[in-house]
């Protein structure tokens, strides 16, 4: 009983620290078009076209995160973007207690604690208000279905299958994996009926199936110039010590699932060890993966100097994360000076919600801030051939493209970054607003709706 008390203390203690932690000014451009996207839903039902496309409105969309997107739109109505840091940090603060209860019943205190430093330490770079958090906390629970779980973690698991299709239905492809390992490994009809239960739970979600279809092929579609998240790992080499801190984790995953695959140890739970250090090793966003194999390994061989690991890895956190957020930030709901907030307020004062020009990391918080308006790009990655080569363009420094956006797609306002705009022609353009963020530029074609 006392072990279960301390694993439940610990657990709890981590939650805490980890929530107040992942507590953060948003800044991440997803979360604003996915409250966008929920008010939609709300108001229209599941969308079917591209409605916040400025360059192609009637182009197919298929929104496979309907659930999450309701959640925070209704989320925000009541606790505001507050209430949505909170959601955030909570869920990752869950996510790595579950991880620390399961490690300390299985292996103590010690292997627990590492294990948690090891698993946030990887995934801090994805500390963000985006539907991916939940991707860990439904991970990290099927972890005691892994490892050999009761009736009781089966039938979690099975419960988890719909919630985890509708939130997130491509991310949910990680349940048919670490359920298919588990299967695999039981070899029981009871894992067997869990399986195919849940792959029916999957599959019968609302655009289950056509938003795994779709995101597999917009993915391959379009380079990784525009998510940098979705480049292979080494992307983090340009991020200093860091980036490599980033890459010798992926490379103990390898090590630690290469060694657990030798050891005594249920067959499920190799399977994902090996499999999660090679996903880790596929994707950017993907690198926090390597953490499963590394805990896995740690309780199994717990091995000397844990406690100089973990007192490592705290020291990296620190280091890495305390330049970037002040204490007086995180009294901020969002990060000073990353959104043109000032802007979209007078263009909302103004009624002019209309097709804007405006850059790829502002574009979500502009459908949020301005509804009505439309954008060319944003975090969808739906944009069509000709909306790709504009972007690629302008990337390389084309001053042309703010013309050739007002020409082709009919944009009837620039907004872009406080002295970062080329020169314009003044006979066609005209700059109505401006403050220490952000630009308001109109085009000729819309001088007539300058109120």
């Amino acid at each position: 009983m006392g072990s279960a008390r301390s694993a439940a203390l610990a657990a709890l203690s981590v939650v805490a620290l980890v929530t107040a932690w992942a507590y953060r000014p948003l800044w991440d451009v997803d979360l604003f078009w996915h409250i966008a996207t929920g008010r939609l839903i709300a108001d229209q039902g599941l969308p079917e076209t591209d409605v916040f496309s400025a360059a192609d409105p009637s182009q197919p969309w298929t929104t496979f995160q309907w659930g999450y997107q309701v959640l925070v739109a209704r989320l925000h109505e009541s606790g505001g973007l507050g209430g949505l840091r909170a959601l955030h940090a909570l869920v990752i603060g869950l996510a790595l207690g579950a991880w620390t209860w399961l490690q300390a019943r299985r292996s103590g205190l010690g292997v627990a604690l590492c294990s948690a430093v090891v698993l946030l330490l990887l995934f801090e770079d994805r500390v963000r208000a985006r539907p991916h958090v939940f991707e860990l906390l439904f991970v990290v629970l099927l972890m005691g279905l892994v490892r050999g779980g009761r009736t009781g973690a089966a039938l979690m698991a099975l419960g988890l299958a719909p919630l985890w299709a509708n939130l997130h239905a491509v991310s949910a492809v990680w349940w048919l994996a670490l359920v298919g390992a588990w299967t695999v490994g039981e070899r029981s009809q009871r894992s067997a009926a869990v399986l195919v239960l849940g792959a029916l739970a999957l599959a019968s979600a609302p655009n289950a199936i056509e938003g795994v279809l779709t995101a597999g092929r917009t993915h391959a579609t379009w380079p990784d110039t525009f998510v940098p998240e979705l480049a292979r790992p080494w992307v983090y080499v340009d991020e200093g010590w860091w980036g490599y801190l980033m890459l010798a984790g992926v490379a103990a995953g390898l090590v630690s699932a290469a060694d657990l695959a030798r050891r005594d140890a249920p067959l499920a739970e190799k399977i994902v060890a090996v499999g999660t250090a090679v996903a880790a090793l596929l994707l950017a966003r993907w690198v926090w993966f390597a953490a499963l194999p590394i805990g896995f390994w740690l309780a199994r061989a717990r091995p000397r100097g844990q406690g100089l690991i973990t007192l490592g890895a705290l020291l990296a956190l620190a280091l890495h994360v305390g330049p970037r957020w002040s204490l007086a930030e995180r009294a901020e709901d969002l990060q000073p000076g990353a959104f043109p907030e000032g802007a979209a307020a007078w263009m909302l004062d103004k009624g002019l919600a209309v097709a804007t020009d405006t850059t790829t990391q502002w574009s979500g918080y502009w459908l949020y801030a301005v509804p009505g308006s439309r954008v060319l790009a944003d975090g969808r990655l739906l944009f069509s051939d000709d909306v790709a080569e504009l972007l690629l363009r302008r990337a390389d420094g084309d001053a042309t493209t703010f013309d050739a956006a007002v020409g082709r797609f009919h944009t009837l306002a620039l907004v872009w970054p406080a002295g970062d705009l080329p020169p314009l022609d003044p006979s066609r353009w005209r700059r109505i607003y401006a403050d220490e963020v952000a630009e308001v530029w109109l085009p000729s074609p819309a001088w007539g709706r300058i109120p």
